[in-house]
């Protein structure tokens, strides 16, 4: 932090906070499970587990990672509103984690009109994502578009995955052949034209980023 080490032999660090963009090296989060403090205090007010998970795909997408800090009791025992935030993510990223660990970033990291705040101390204020809030990861021949919340109707749209001529522009256009939503077994309808890929998943329910 605050260029306490000469750039490139050590981890950039954004304390408390994200960058806007996707960085050209590895970079880190470090930040607390409660808004209010970096220790267990009767009075912590605490993120949720989806608010993590979205912090979580945003910096992964841009080739970062987050360092969560929990702070134990007195008697060095985890509270139970910890063990619940910590149990969810470990639910999803039992489902989830592929899209996370050992990925890389792709062409972009995102897409969306929702913008995250850049600097440091910027988490205290909750962001707020639409259906149309996408992060993207990629691990081999898979690309992984993470929805920043899910919409009721099942339906959303991945434009950066148009049908596109590259002649003159550096699009994606590549061949899309299969498209799954992890987690879910019943297979997802979808369709990819000039605007995007269409995916429908009727019967997904999730409060949490939903990965495809």
């Amino acid at each position: 932090k605050h260029e306490a080490f000469m750039f490139g032999c050590a981890v950039p660090d954004v304390e408390r906070g994200q960058f806007a963009d996707v960085k050209p090296y590895f970079w880190q989060t470090d930040t607390a499970i409660a808004r209010n403090s970096w220790c267990y205090t009767t009075q912590n007010e605490y993120k949720t587990a989806n608010s993590l998970l979205c912090d979580l795909a945003d910096i992964v997408s841009k080739n970062g990672t987050l360092l969560l800090n929990v702070g134990p009791k007195g008697d060095g025992s985890i509270g139970e509103e910890d063990t619940a935030v910590l149990k969810s993510i470990g639910a999803w990223l039992a489902v989830n984690g592929e899209a996370i660990y050992d990925t890389h970033v792709w062409r972009k990291y995102g897409e969306g009109s929702t913008r995250v705040e850049e600097g440091q101390f910027t988490d205290l204020r909750e962001k707020v994502f639409t259906p149309e809030d996408f992060r993207f990861t990629v691990k081999g021949d898979k690309l992984y578009a993470i929805c920043l919340r899910w919409p009721e109707d099942g339906k959303v749209t991945v434009r950066s995955l148009a049908e596109a001529d590259a002649a003159c522009l550096p699009v994606f256009h590549g061949i899309v052949r299969n498209v799954e939503v992890l987690g879910f077994d019943q297979p997802c309808s979808w369709s990819r034209d000039e605007v995007g890929v269409h995916v429908t998943a009727p019967g997904v329910q999730s409060d949490c980023p939903v990965r495809s």
